[in-house]
């Protein structure tokens, strides 16, 4: 198994209704990352896969956007880890720094 990154959602507003209620995170709970993308066909926003919900069949909306969620501060090092991985894979030089400022980092209950 990869990497996974222990998160907490802290924005669950404005659900495309392409996702059914019942695959959409909900503000407060805890949730994994699996994996984190660049969606480059909209303005770079940065994107995730939570391994509690798979809604790949609900196109366009493949991933969820990764500022919904909050991760702690020790979790920095894996969060670099699969930015990282997704570049390589990906074949692209990402600003790692850069993507890092756009997660938020917050003192959060991640029990």
């Amino acid at each position: 198994m990869g990497i996974s990154i222990k998160c907490v959602c802290i924005d669950d507003k404005s659900k495309p209704t392409a996702i059914p209620a019942e695959k959409w995170p909900k503000e407060g709970e805890v949730y994994h990352i699996s994996h984190i993308f660049i969606m480059k066909n909209q303005n770079d926003i940065q994107g995730c896969e939570l391994s509690e919900f798979d809604i790949s069949m609900h196109k366009p909306y493949n991933c969820y956007r990764l500022n919904r969620f909050a991760i702690s501060e020790d979790d920095i090092g894996k969060m670099i880890e699969m930015m990282e991985q997704a570049g390589e894979l990906n074949g692209v030089n990402l600003d790692i720094d850069k993507l890092i400022k756009q997660v938020p980092i917050e003192e959060v209950c991640l029990n």
